[in-house]
C-alpha cells in the first residue's frame, strides 16, 4: 500500500494505480462542482426564502458533462431548504424546488455558476422542463416527480453535510410532518 494524494491504494502489481488516482480526481471535480452549486443555491437562491438559522441545499444532477474545458453544464433537480434547530431536530422554515440547467465556469481551479435556466412555474413548467433537459427529460421526470427519490436525496446530502460541519442532529421536520430520522 502507499498514500497518494491523502488516499491509501494499492501497489500497482496489477497495473491499475492510475486507474485510481483518477477515479479519485474525477470524484473531486464532481464535489468541487456541487460544492459551487451549492454555494450558488444557499447564496442567490436562498437569499429569495424566509430565513431559518441554517441553509441547506439538496441536489440531484440529471446529467453533467465531464469536465474537458472550462465550461461545464449540469442539469439537476435542486431544492433550496432553510431550516432552524429545535433540541435534536431541524426544523424546516421554508424552501422550494430550482429544476434546470446550471452553467459552470472553471475559473482560478475553482468552479462558479456563471448562470442558471430554470424551468418555468405553472402551465409553463412543462414545456419548459422538455426544452431544458431535452433527451434527459424523462430521467429528469423521475428524479422530480419521486417522492422517495427526493427523500432518500435529501436525507443523504443532510448528512453529508452534517458531518461536513460537526453537527449532531438526528431528525429533520417538514412543517405539519411528523420528524424523519437522519
Amino acid at each position: 500500500m502507499e498514500r497518494v494524494d491523502g488516499q491509501w491504494l494499492m501497489s500497482d502489481f496489477d497495473g491499475h494505480k492510475a486507474d485510481c488516482i483518477r477515479h479519485i480526481a474525477i470524484s473531486r471535480d464532481e464535489q468541487a462542482r456541487r460544492d459551487a452549486i451549492g454555494d450558488y443555491l444557499v447564496n442567490e437562491i436562498g437569499e429569495h426564502y424566509l430565513k431559518g438559522e441554517i441553509c441547506i441545499p439538496t441536489i440531484a444532477v440529471v446529467a453533467s458533462e465531464q469536465a474537458d474545458s472550462d465550461y461545464v453544464p449540469v442539469l439537476c433537480d435542486c431544492w433550496v431548504f432553510w431550516y432552524t434547530p429545535s433540541g435534536d431536530t431541524l426544523k424546516c422554515v421554508s424552501g422550494g424546488n430550482h429544476s434546470g440547467l446550471m452553467s459552470l465556469e472553471l475559473k482560478d481551479g475553482k468552479y462558479r455558476v456563471s448562470s442558471f435556466e430554470q424551468t418555468a412555474d405553472g402551465a409553463g413548467w412543462e414545456p419548459s422542463a422538455r426544452r431544458i433537459f431535452g433527451s434527459y427529460y424523462d430521467v429528469y421526470q423521475n428524479i422530480h416527480s419521486n417522492q422517495g427519490v427526493q427523500e432518500a436525496v435529501r436525507r443523504e446530502q443532510l448528512r453529508y453535510y452534517l458531518k461536513r460541519h460537526g453537527l449532531h442532529y438526528r431528525y429533520y421536520q417538514d412543517y405539519g410532518w411528523p420528524p424523519v430520522e437522519l
